[in-house]
């Protein structure tokens, strides 16, 4: 019967071949499903015959050998499918145009193997189609498709993307291909992605540094490869500060003023070349104000004449060098630049003239007004000496009545207390009549009277540091009487008493003879009474002239 068939589409092309020269009509053989010619293997398809725009049954042949005579040709795609078909309509002289129907192998799963499917901007990578060998000889060929789109001139099983780029990020897949056969791997999707977000560079602090304090950058990023660690790279001035690390801070501790510049950190990997570099950050290293200045004394501003003192000049804050000046009043004295928060200015054998207001005034920046400290008293204890006590009047006999007035006369000595002394022993009030002058150097008799009589003498007496006392006595002064009213005050004294004594002597005898005269008989009492009234009145007239 196949025989048969055969001699039958035969006779039709003999008969039809003047027609089809004179006419040039033709087959086509059309797929109707599917239509794109892929046929997975284990999958029905359909081939129909058209012939002047319709569909007629015709003789089919595959590879140039007759497969059937049918309307429609129908099968189910195996191994062998595969091939060029053409059909053959009897009124046709040729065969129409070659349909080739390729089946897709079930047999197999052909792979793309990539290192990673996230690529690094700038990273080379290779795809490999990986396929199942059937044999030495076979004539194999390959095909890469990227986004399903076929890449041209791509016939090896390796696909190589060189510095990829983000547009290499998308879909492949490998096609493995013998004859009417071929092979399809799945689909495996690439990332391209940059190695890090663009880095930003902060510093801490943002507002202002001083000198000699401390700044931190940080170099911020979020890396997208777990893969591709980061490396940092700060700059200044476009100068490395340091070999990349995977720390991303650099710390400066104390800060000068060559450290102000521009500031920069750069990303890396290590097994790539691509460079992220940040933002420029501006730091300005500024000198620290310094602070108002406090002025002290060592050992204190009271001072012996003759010792040494101190004066301190310190502050609180400032970037170095600060330069220190010290005034006596308003008189510059001395000066000098330091990298110390603090300086010294002795005074050697202090005198006396060299006591005053002192202070010290500083300052960091050119321009910028000086900064004064407190006054400071530094006041030099002479300590007393040379007391002399003198009478204003030159004389030491006293009229009674009159007001003499001592002074105390001191040479040397500062802040000084004077003590008045008595007979040895110290005035501490006024009585007696005396007066004290406000500064107790003079001592004043308003009435010199003979109790005023006696010897006087001054001290006078200072304090010194670290409760130092310094004493001196003056000279003695004996103020006396002059010696005529001492004489005539003698005798005005020693009378009334000599009188006093006779007059008691007078009364005792006269008691005693009293005494005797009671003694006497009775028978004698009135004559005797009568005398003694007699003799009582003789001896009164007496006693009455003495009086």
């Amino acid at each position: 019967m196949m025989t048969y068939v055969k001699e039958f589409c035969l006779l039709i092309f003999l008969r039809n071949i003047s027609y089809l020269v004179a006419y040039g009509q033709s087959a086509e053989v059309v797929i109707s499903q599917p239509r794109d010619g892929v046929i997975k293997e284990g999958e029905w398809f359909t081939l129909m015959c058209r012939y002047n725009n319709g569909f007629v049954t015709a003789c089919w042949y595959k590879n140039n050998i007759y497969e059937d005579i049918a309307y429609q040709l129908r099968r189910k795609a195996d191994s062998k499918t595969g091939g060029s078909y053409q059909c053959q309509n009897w009124s046709s002289s040729s065969r129409g145009e070659t349909l080739k129907v390729v089946t897709i192998a079930s047999d197999m799963t052909l792979t793309v193997q990539v290192h990673s499917t996230t690529l690094l901007l700038g990273e080379t990578s290779v795809l490999k189609c990986s396929s199942y060998s059937w044999g030495f000889g076979r004539d194999y060929s390959f095909l890469w498709y990227r986004n399903n789109f076929l890449i041209e001139e791509e016939h090896e099983p390796e696909y190589t993307i060189a510095m990829a780029r983000f547009s290499d990020g998308a879909t492949y897949r490998c096609e493995q291909k013998l004859g009417f056969r071929k092979w399809i791997s799945q689909n495996v999707s690439l990332i391209v992605k940059d190695l890090c977000s663009k880095p930003t560079l902060q510093a801490d602090p943002d507002v202002e540094v001083f000198i000699g304090e401390g700044f931190n950058l940080v170099c911020l990023t979020e890396p997208f490869h777990e893969n591709h660690p980061l490396l940092y790279t700060f700059y200044k001035n476009r100068d490395s500060l340091n070999f990349p690390s995977e720390k991303g801070s650099y710390a400066k501790e104390e800060a000068t003023v060559h450290h102000s510049g521009s500031y920069q950190c750069e990303v890396t990997t290590r097994d790539s070349n691509l460079r992220k570099k940040s933002n420029i950050v501006l730091i300005s290293i500024k000198r620290i104000p310094v602070s108002v200045p406090d002025l002290s004394a060592k050992p204190g501003n009271e001072v012996m004449e003759g010792d040494s003192t101190w004066l301190n000049c310190s502050v609180s804050r400032g970037s170095t060098p600060i330069q220190y000046i010290f005034y006596k009043g308003s008189q510059e004295i001395y000066w000098e630049y330091s990298n110390h928060s603090t300086t010294v200015h002795t005074i050697v054998n202090i005198s006396k003239s060299q006591e005053g207001n002192y202070h010290c005034a500083v300052s960091n920046q050119e321009g910028e007004p000086l900064l004064s400290s407190k006054l400071l008293a530094v006041s030099v204890i002479v300590p007393v000496a040379g007391v002399f006590l003198k009478l204003r009047t030159n004389k030491t006999e006293i009229l009674i009545g009159s007001s003499p007035v001592l002074e105390c006369v001191l040479s040397r000595g500062t802040r000084p207390y004077f003590q008045w002394y008595f007979q040895q022993k110290a005035l501490n009030n006024v009585s007696m009549n005396y007066n004290f002058s406000s500064d107790w150097r003079e001592l004043a008799i308003e009435s010199f009277q003979s109790q005023h009589i006696g010897q006087y003498q001054c001290g006078a007496i200072n304090r010194g540091p670290s409760g130092m006392i310094f004493n001196v006595t003056s000279n003695p002064i004996d103020l006396t009487l002059p010696a005529q009213h001492h004489s005539a005050e003698m005798a005005a004294l020693i009378v009334p008493l000599f009188l006093i004594l006779s007059l008691l002597t007078l009364l005792s005898v006269k008691l005693r003879n009293r005494k005797k005269a009671d003694s006497s008989s009775r028978s004698r009492q009135h004559r005797e009474a009568m005398g003694n009234r007699a003799e009582s009145k003789s001896e009164d007239r007496p006693a009455r002239n003495f009086d």
